[in-house]
């Protein structure tokens, strides 16, 4: 058998690092894509270092881009490649645009399509991650949902045959890498003390892309950094933006601490140890409950609307008072909900290659 992966932002390259793993241990012949949508060092080559993924056999090199121009170049190079190497199966991962890309390439070409992390709905149309989640569904032959919640999704959309939940390979990942992390080192080098501080990341279109969002954004940062240290790792995105709107003025703050994108073994030490995370991620407020830390989410949705019912992770609209009002609510609080095993029990990529090789012929 043969695949082809295709993957180009922070959280696939995590996603593909156990799934991969799974690949090599049955003897199946995987190539890796590289859509290049992530050129950043830090949010790109180092992953395939630090969680030993193969380096990929080829690498678009797209990089940033309008949304459309973006996927057209990434389609019109995973094609060329799906020509030449004509894969049994095509496994997309999540909702990027390098996920939509994957899948249209496939589909046109009659090759069958392996979703991972299927199912997600944010209800939220504005967002292109949710018409980039809603287009690979409907296109794909193997649906891997990670939870309940989004087997539940497909199901109200049609989606009945081949939708397998096999618990979220994110949280595989987390719990491997875990153990061999020095959160002392990582702590000591960044001059933060366990649960004294907030973890922060910003990055989605909605929020980097509007002068207003963002300035409300680090206004209630700078505020909340009167009281609290805060960590912040800019992805290029943000800091692009905040370039262009001239808001660099709104982070002057000792207590307010910008860093440049860490890898994914220093963020794990950073989510675990922080006594709130305040983001936009998908990936990064489910990680913090993966590790039972309560979660800002400045959104007015979510996907992971499960960890908002369960009352661990918090939604909050992009206005500075809502935002402060949130987080300070959630650090004094003493005591949460019990945690609740939503996302499986690590063992998602396993049951994923095992579902691929029962479904060979398809």
């Amino acid at each position: 058998m043969k695949i082809v992966s295709i993957v180009g932002a922070r959280p696939q390259f995590v996603k593909a690092a156990v799934v991969s793993e799974q690949f090599r241990s049955k003897g199946i012949s995987e190539i890796l894509v590289h859509t290049g949508q992530h050129y950043d060092f830090n949010m790109s080559e180092i992953f395939f270092e630090e969680l030993g993924i193969f380096k990929p056999q080829y690498n678009l090199g797209v990089g940033s881009g309008l949304q459309g121009e973006q996927t057209a170049k990434m389609l019109m190079g995973i094609e060329k490649i799906l020509l030449k190497e004509k894969p049994d199966f095509v496994v997309v991962y999540g909702d990027t645009n390098s996920t939509l890309a994957g899948a249209l390439a496939a589909v046109k070409l009659h090759i069958p399509i392996v979703h991972v992390e299927a199912g997600l709905r944010s209800f939220n149309k504005n967002m292109p991650e949710e018409i980039n989640r809603i287009l690979t569904d409907h296109s794909s032959d193997l649906l891997f949902a990670p939870t309940d919640t989004a087997v539940k999704n497909l199901r109200e959309e049609g989606i009945y045959k081949n939708v397998y939940n096999v618990g979220d390979v994110m949280f595989d990942i987390a719990l491997k890498v875990s153990k061999s992390v020095d959160d002392y080192r990582v702590l000591k080098e960044h001059e933060l003390i366990p649960k004294k501080y907030i973890l922060t990341t910003i990055h989605r279109a909605s929020n980097t892309d509007s002068k207003e969002n963002l300035k409300n954004i680090f206004k209630a940062l700078r505020k909340l950094s009167e009281t609290y240290k805060i960590f912040f790792p800019i992805h290029p995105r943000t800091q692009k933006a905040m370039d262009l709107y001239g808001i660099s003025g709104l982070v002057e703050s000792s207590n307010l601490i910008l860093s440049e994108p860490v890898s994914y073994k220093e963020m794990i030490a950073l989510e675990r140890n922080a006594k709130v995370v305040i983001t936009d991620s998908g990936g990064i407020q489910k990680e913090a409950y993966f590790f039972k830390v309560p979660c800002v989410v400045v959104r007015s949705e979510t996907e992971w609307v499960e960890l908002v019912n369960v009352g661990w992770n918090f939604l909050s609209v992009v206005e500075t008072d809502s935002i402060i009002r949130t987080a300070e609510y959630v650090i004094s609080k003493e005591k949460f909900p019990a945690w609740k095993p939503f996302f499986g029990k690590g063992d998602a990529s396993k049951k994923i290659v095992e579902v691929l090789i029962k479904n060979a012929g398809l």
